[in-house]
């Protein structure tokens, strides 16, 4: 079988949940052994704005670039884009006060439309691209910690999420909240021009976590509710790179085992993880795991409904996702191993109701899941050596499972390797030691 000349460092190449399909390591985690391990307090600017009341109650998507050791969370209570480095958990931010932050009054009726930051992504190893409640995606120049360029999609309301093809070296950003929702597509060359856009004409709540796909080279979006069909169900829109102007195809997801999908998560062989955030048809409160390339359902867990972003990390195999919604008294991160397509145990982030614990990212060379928790839960004060009244202000948890070992970082930063057919592995770079890690 011949291999493509097409590699790709586990790093900024790839959009947020579509952290690099590969294998599934041949170990996987038992059951039960992912707990925190750390309890990260946001930086103080939260705390200086009066109307946050000394709370971080505000934040949206998060992002890992494990070749640079850097996550980053849209922090919408800081005016901010929170910045953590994965080896000592050092955090620190960009752009104090560029972004609209908490919006006070939106024409849609719903603040949350015009606030920001939203979406984030590491794009060529030096910039941030952060969508906002002006319609527009900043970009922030990491090294010079300013803003250097603004790029509008035209729409009434706020950029959300977005991820990057870096073959062809576009990003796609979507516009949820607008009427029809729309994806914008811009390339990462030269002066960032806008190459078109798609509307989700038929989308009757909105559009959803998008991927890249490295084995199929297609972009993937989740669509919640659509008019395509009776009762209204969800999908998934698939787009070619090289024909922007259509949707290719989309996959109808069965009410039954998936009600609105919201985040979605590109996995091992073809797996694409659905986090549906509804109480799905089967009365189980289901989540889905789809084959890519024709949208059937691989896989269906019952009780992991209701979330809104979620992730995969190749590096210990297992799904992570944000169960803000879940169908019980408590929010919760739920935890599936990919290759075993089993679920583990879920971790307790706090009661049920505003502010949400939505939004999840995990680094392959560490294997840390770092799950932002807002104000008023109480995973936070679970960590080890926590601060004293820390559930009362939020934090970053830090999780890991006790199989996961970062003694020789995960030997290297990770890198895929697509074969002609579509297939992909998993090659990992040479051994560190700890002391290379800060």
């Amino acid at each position: 079988m011949r291999v493509a000349l097409r590699l790709f460092a586990f790093a900024g190449a790839v959009a947020a949940s579509s952290v690099l399909a590969m294998q599934a390591p041949a170990v996987a985690q038992d059951s039960d052994n992912f707990h925190v391990v750390k309890a990260i307090p946001f930086p103080p600017t939260a705390f200086q704005n009066p109307a946050n009341s000394g709370k971080v109650t505000s934040f949206d998507i998060s992002y890992v670039n494990p070749r640079l050791g850097l996550y980053v969370l849209g922090d919408r209570s800081s005016n901010a884009v929170d910045v953590v480095n994965v080896h000592n958990n050092h955090i620190s931010q960009l752009a104090v006060g560029a972004f609209k932050g908490v919006a006070t009054t939106c024409a849609s009726g719903n603040v949350n439309d015009c606030s920001g930051p939203d979406g984030v992504l590491i794009v060529e190893g030096r910039e941030v691209w952060v969508g906002d409640g002006d319609s527009t995606v900043k970009i922030v120049n990491i090294a010079q910690n300013k803003v250097v360029d603004t790029l509008s999609t035209g729409g009434k309301f706020r950029v959300d999420e977005m991820c990057l093809d870096p073959r062809d070296e576009i990003v796609m950003v979507t516009n949820n909240a607008d009427d029809p929702p729309f994806s914008t597509f811009f390339s990462t060359d030269g002066s960032r021009p806008n190459l078109g856009t798609i509307a989700f004409t038929t989308s009757t709540n909105g559009a959803e976590q998008c991927v890249w796909s490295p084995r199929t080279g297609k972009f993937y979006i989740a669509i919640p509710e659509t008019s395509r069909v009776t009762p209204r169900e969800g999908a998934v829109a698939v787009i070619d790179p090289h024909n922007l102007g259509t949707i290719e195809k989309f996959f109808d997801i069965p009410l039954a085992g998936c009600k609105n999908p919201q985040g979605m998560a590109v996995g091992p062989d073809h797996q694409l993880l659905l986090g549906c955030n509804g109480a799905s048809g089967d009365g189980l409160n289901s989540t889905v795991v789809i084959d890519e390339r024709d949208g059937h359902v691989i896989k269906t867990f019952n009780q992991q409904s209701g979330s809104d972003m979620v992730w995969f990390n190749p590096g210990n195999g297992h799904y992570f996702l944000a169960r803000s919604a879940a169908a019980a008294t408590t929010q919760r991160l739920g935890i599936i191993d990919a290759e075993g397509l089993t679920a583990d145990t879920d971790i307790v982030v706090g009661p049920t109701g505003a502010p949400n614990a939505h939004s999840v990212a995990a680094d392959p060379v560490t294997n840390k899941t770092f799950f932002p928790v807002p104000a008023g839960k109480n995973l936070c004060s679970q960590a080890p050596s926590a601060p004293a009244g820390i559930d009362a202000v939020g934090c970053i948890a830090v999780i890991k499972g006790k199989n996961d070992k970062d003694d020789c970082v995960a030997e290297g930063a990770p890198v895929i390797a697509v074969t002609d057919d579509g297939d992909s592995h998993f090659h990992k770079g040479e051994c560190r030691d700890h002391d290379d890690r800060d």
